[in-house]
């Protein structure tokens, strides 16, 4: 591919955008890559609808459908020109090739990622997520609306004036060749007194539907979550009585401040998830109804901003002054009377949702599901009605008894099968979807090979699975000793309170079957670090990774990056600008304790001058926070030298676990234990595959 110096950077938004989308503008440059602004699944998912899948939207077409054989022809060389470039391949060079990347985009790895999961019209987060983590929580609230917030800023990208130009052109040229494509097909139909086609205009209608499906989508997910945070802070801000109505107080100004960063989330929202189709070639924009300014319904994404808010201010300050002259002139209420406040935010809000469907129009209704769903449940409803889909799971421990893998199995499926609120259509796909268990020790895999487990899968089991539910033959899960604990001990969990939490949860281990480690990737650079495998939390195995899979929107390749900075490397979905920060500092604390403990243990087994132990913070006490942190640290480092086979830097850990402050360590012990430790570790224990130059990183779990 050319150099990526001849592609649109969207830097510019980060001046042109919200202020409150600017931390994601800003975290772009964590890791940049190319972006396809037509995700390649697209012209798939369009062929099945021109064989009778329904619209993006839910809805079925009306125009005539191509037969399995004339798509089938999209593949070859055009009748009549042997030596000629078959349609789909020209199709799949507009989006993005060697042949022709001129409107490629570079975006961050944090746009890019929301932006492909928008584009499939799944959810930015489940409910379950959004509990897990305690988003509800008005402790959490700066988080929480870095989520929200996320979705605007895939949707200030999609609007920026090259990138809307690029994805236009794209769509415009692809239209092309339908067009070229329906000359020859329809020429053939004549011939057979068949009804005439128009790829090109179903590829339209596709598209628009298509735009449809994810704008009321994503604007739907963020109003819903602003509707549901901004409920208690209105009965807070009714409820609570201030010393002096008189004046606003601390509580009432930092509730109103944010009702404010609610509302303008919202508003943001209206203005912004819109997909405008103006210059899409067999589009018509539909007339602006009479009495709507013009403005909030243009093309261009900063006339809709600059005429939304004044339209919203106007109307505002309407209700403000009719309820002035509503109110008998002896009745006084203070700036700071809850009645007030209540009222003024009750106001702005009825004066939103108007100038919402000045902007918008009325929602789609009902909401459509998520596109996945509604494929998958085409394809039973077609043809196997009582058929399903599945991911093949391999048990690769065998140190637990039966009680002990019976309590962390209940613990794993009630988990596993903890998705879905949020999503529409799922309660209508779950019981369609299967984990098939293989026993890793009865089918002779050495207890923790993963690479002994993905020859198997190679070699054996997609075969065994060809008349069971439709498995998929290009990721199978396992469960090793790591997942096991993750669900049934404290290892794994979140050093201290100050951690945001859900992101610390059970997992189980996702891996790449055709993964060759001599190949690696062909875009390393976009996925540093990626080996084949990546930990999931047990409950974005149906939702999220099967979802993706399921709608070829990503591959295991693609969400590595949004685990490569957990502290225990483990995909928790999609990713924001402080949940990442908070993750990077834990890991900067690792990274200081791993590294004073291999110069104080290199030290004390070499026999020169005594030095202080490790001790974060150097001070005379610590605080309980200070300590946990600490004691997981040291306990994460000891258990991951062990699992290494590096047992003497683990002896020395675990000699300093208990050390209170100022407490010398027993010199002596020490070096009985690390006399008495093996050489080349325990032998019993399975080596971590290598992950990259051990002075690069720090050891984690």
């Amino acid at each position: 591919m050319a150099s990526s110096t001849r592609y649109v950077h969207v830097a510019s938004a980060i001046s042109t955008g919200s202020v409150i989308t600017k931390p994601h503008h800003e975290a772009q440059g964590d890791l940049l890559l190319v972006d396809r602004l037509l995700e390649p699944q697209t012209i798939a998912h369009f062929l099945e609808c021109c064989h009778g899948d329904p619209l993006p939207n839910g809805k079925q077409s009306i125009l005539p459908r191509l037969t399995p054989e004339e798509i089938q022809s999209l593949t070859l060389p055009p009748e009549g020109d042997p030596n000629g470039t078959p349609f789909l391949r020209r199709v799949m060079a507009r989006i993005g090739s060697m042949e022709d990347d001129d409107r490629l985009c570079i975006a961050g790895k944090n746009i890019q990622s929301a932006k492909s999961r928008a584009w499939e019209g799944i959810i930015p987060l489940s409910e379950q997520r959004w509990r897990d983590k305690r988003l509800n929580d008005f402790a959490n609230f700066e988080i929480a609306c870095q989520y929200l917030t996320s979705v605007l800023t895939v949707f200030e990208y999609l609007n920026e004036p090259p990138v809307a130009k690029n994805l236009r052109d794209t769509f415009n040229l692809i239209y092309d060749h339908w067009e070229e494509c329906d000359a020859i097909l329809n020429g053939q139909r004549r011939q057979q007194g068949q009804e005439q086609v128009s790829v090109a205009k179903g590829w339209t209608e596709y598209i628009a539907a298509h735009y449809e499906m994810i704008t009321e989508r994503a604007h739907r997910w963020v109003v819903s979550h602003v509707n549901t945070f901004r409920a208690p802070l209105l009965d807070a801000l009714l409820s609570h009585r201030p010393v002096d109505e008189d004046t606003v107080d601390r509580v009432q100004w930092k509730v109103t401040d944010a009702l404010h960063v609610l509302l303008e989330i919202s508003a943001v929202a209206d203005y912004t998830i819109m997909m405008p189709m103006h210059g899409y070639k067999g589009y018509n924009p539909p007339p602006i109804p009479a009495g709507i300014l013009p403005g909030l319904r243009s093309p261009d994404h900063q006339q809709r901003r600059k005429e939304y808010h004044p339209r919203l201010k106007a109307l505002s300050r309407m209700a403000t002054l009719q309820h002035i002259y509503s109110t008998p002139s002896d009745v006084h209420e203070g700036i700071g009377s809850p009645e007030s406040l209540h009222r003024n935010v009750m106001e702005q809000i009825e004066c939103q949702n108007i100038v919402r469907r000045e902007t918008r129009g009325e929602p789609l209704e009902p909401v459509p599901r998520e596109p996945w769903i509604v494929r998958c449940l085409y394809r039973l409803e077609s043809f196997e009605k009582d058929g399903g889909f599945g991911l093949a799971i391999y048990r690769l421990t065998y140190k637990q008894n039966d009680t002990q893998w019976a309590e962390f199995l209940q613990k794993f499926e009630m988990h596993v099968a903890d998705w879905g609120r949020g999503q529409t259509g799922s309660n209508a796909i779950k019981t369609h979807l299967r984990l098939h268990w293989l026993d890793g020790k009865a089918m002779g895999i050495p207890e923790g090979d993963i690479d002994a487990a993905k020859k198997h899968f190679n070699d054996h089991a997609i075969s065994s699975f060809e008349d069971r539910d439709h498995v998929n033959p290009n990721i199978f899960l396992a469960v090793d000793d790591a997942c096991v604990s993750s669900y049934t001990s404290d290892e794994y969990s979140a050093a201290t309170s100050s951690i945001p939490p859900g992101d610390h949860l059970g997992f189980a281990l996702a891996v790449d079957a055709h993964y060759d480690p001599a190949e690696g990737i062909s875009r390393p650079d976009e996925s540093p670090g990626y080996y084949g495998q990546m930990r999931i939390l047990g409950n974005l195995i149906w939702g999220d990774l099967f979802a993706m899979l399921s709608s070829q929107s990503a591959l295991l390749e693609d969400l590595w990056p949004l685990a490569i900075n957990h502290p225990n490397w483990v995909y928790t979905g999609p990713t924001v600008p402080m949940q990442v920060d908070g993750w990077k500092s834990q890991n900067n604390v690792r990274s200081i304790l791993v590294r004073q403990l291999f110069e104080y243990a290199d030290v004390k087994v070499n026999g020169t001058t005594s030095s202080a132990p490790p001790d974060l913070p150097s001070r005379p006490t610590r605080s309980e926070e200070e300590a946990a942190l600490r004691a997981y640290m040291l306990r994460q480092f000891a258990r991951d030298m062990r699992r290494q086979g590096n047992t003497r830097p683990a002896a020395v850990a675990e000699e300093l676990l208990h050390l209170q402050p100022g407490e010398e360590p027993n010199i002596e012990r020490i070096r009985q234990r690390l006399d008495a430790e093996p050489e080349s570790g325990n032998e019993s224990e399975p080596r971590m595959r290598d992950r990259g130059n051990p002075d690069d990183r720090c050891p984690i779990q």
